[in-house]
């Protein structure tokens, strides 16, 4: 039994929108370049949020001061007339009533200069929130079963530029924050599946909120969640997560963070300055969500619906916030959760100076390697790891086919697949021509000539490979990308699946 709702969070779920949610992603290219550019306009805003908001925050502070200062005397000089029946004589004073005049004027001054500055404040809020919740609405569209993530997430590593194209560090920056959010989300709801979190908003907001745990909000094709649990779920947990993960680098567009890059927020950055840079990245961030965005302003009919919305939002406000503040017991899982597709981020959408493609083939290892050492959490690595395979999406590997029994070209095209090492692909070649269909093609290590043993097990020569391939097993996919291979055309699929699992093997 689902825990009943107050009055204004039944208004807040927006059920009626599940229904626009699209069943086939045709588009997916064009929404990711509006999320972008969505984002980047949030930074852009951002940049003039850390210019003046303290200075507009002091401001208005002064502005309270001195007007409450004026109310005091006016109050004063009011109530001795009240009490003597005459006005008070006031030092440097000719006229009691001249000067209780100006007073009047000076505090109607104040107030309509204060009004003015609050209202501009709470409307830029107002505009930051809807701005930010209506980017993660829907973002969280294209995140709602296993078939559309996968090309939500691959469109995104596919349209990103070449290792030495000029602008690929300024893509890949506005790129980068849509694809950490998408990763956050899908890992966080991996982990709500096998396992209960201690954070005490989550398990409050979480509590009986699902008749079935093994309902995932990212099923295969069909979400499995009824509307009304879908739609609380995105609002009060997803959402929350979402927002947090893509604005996790706000901060560095504050003045203070930009000093530090001196011109060049791509350069090498020494130990003592990015120590520093993640410390300004990170309480800029939190005075970005507190004064920038806060509490969203809502119509309520009643003083005590007001009181527990208000309750409600500042504790789903601390919750994002939890997510830069320095490590505690309750916001541990949150850091751990963030950490792991921060780091693959910075593989598959890399925004250093000097990139090798080939780098993407070992984040998994890096990963593993890092669990081991207990630098990441193993628990939430282990379920990462299963969810992006060996082998990257959108990343271009080749396989000796057993029906041409030729070596082939094939892109990966889905998350989860069953066995890390077994990638699920396209295949784009057919008798190395070009080719396509609107099958999917599981290709096992004993096929792809990135393992050695696959080579070694082939009828090809050891020459035969050094020679085409150079040592170099594996392609970068983005190079054909909207130029011989149409995204419409290569998200195509028909829902089946053929394993590519034996070689004709080298007789001795």
């Amino acid at each position: 039994m689902k825990k009943s709702k107050n009055t204004w969070q039944l208004a807040t779920y927006q059920t009626e929108r599940l229904s626009t949610i699209p069943s086939m992603a045709s588009a997916v290219s064009k929404k990711i370049s509006l999320f972008v550019q969505s984002h980047r306009k949030m930074v852009d805003e951002a940049s003039l949020f850390f210019i003046h908001y303290q200075t507009d925050l002091k401001r208005l502070q002064k502005l309270k001061k001195n007007l409450a200062n004026y109310s005091e005397q006016i109050d004063i000089i009011n109530d001795y007339k009240k009490e003597h029946g005459k006005l008070p004589l006031i030092i440097n004073q000719s006229s009691t009533d001249k000067y209780l005049t100006q007073l009047y004027r000076l505090e109607q001054q104040i107030k309509k200069e204060y009004a003015t500055l609050q209202s501009k404040i709470i409307q830029q809020k107002i505009n930051r929130f809807e701005a930010l919740d209506h980017l993660t609405d829907n973002m969280l569209d294209l995140l709602s079963n296993q078939r559309i993530f996968s090309q939500f997430l691959g469109t995104i590593a596919l349209s990103t530029p070449l290792p030495d194209e000029e602008v690929r560090c300024i893509r890949n920056e506005k790129y980068k924050p849509i694809y950490i959010a998408g990763l956050a989300v899908a890992l966080f709801e991996e982990i709500r599946l096998t396992h209960d979190f201690k954070n005490p908003y989550l398990k409050d907001c979480m509590q009986d909120m699902f008749d079935d745990n093994n309902a995932s909000f990212m099923a295969l094709e069909q979400n499995e969640l009824s509307n009304e649990v879908m739609a609380q779920y995105r609002e009060d947990v997803l959402k929350p997560i979402a927002k947090a993960a893509l604005l996790q680098s706000i901060g560095s567009y504050s003045p203070q963070a930009q000093a530090i890059f001196s011109g060049d927020r791509y350069r090498m950055l020494s130990v003592k300055e990015r120590s520093q840079l993640i410390e300004i990245v990170r309480l800029k961030s939190i005075d970005y969500f507190k004064f920038g965005i806060g509490i969203p302003q809502r119509k309520v009919n009643t003083l005590q619906e007001k009181i527990e919305y208000t309750q409600f939002e500042q504790k789903k406000l601390s919750f994002m916030l939890s997510f830069f503040e320095k490590e505690t017991e309750d916001n541990t899982e949150l850091l751990k959760l963030l950490r792991i597709p921060l780091i693959y981020s910075s593989f598959m959408v890399s925004t250093k100076p000097e990139f090798n493609y080939k780098k993407i083939y070992t984040a998994y290892d890096t990963l593993k390697e890092s669990a081991l050492k207990r630098e990441i959490d193993p628990l939430y690595t282990k379920l990462f790891l299963s969810m992006v395979g060996y082998f990257p999406l959108g990343s271009g590997i080749y396989f000796i086919s057993q029906e041409t029994n030729a070596i082939e070209k094939g892109i990966v095209s889905s998350l989860y697949p069953a066995n890390p090492h077994e990638p699920i692909c396209k295949q784009i070649t057919r008798h190395q021509i070009k080719s396509q269909s609107q099958k999917e093609v599981i290709v096992s290590p004993k096929t792809n000539i990135f393992f050695t043993q696959a080579r070694l097990n082939s009828e090809f020569e050891p020459e035969f490979y050094e020679l085409k391939y150079k040592s170099t097993y594996t392609w970068n996919a983005n190079e054909v990308w909207e130029v011989q291979i149409p995204a419409l055309e290569f998200w195509r699929k028909d829902g089946t699946r053929k394993v590519n699992d034996q070689i004709i093997v080298k007789e001795y």
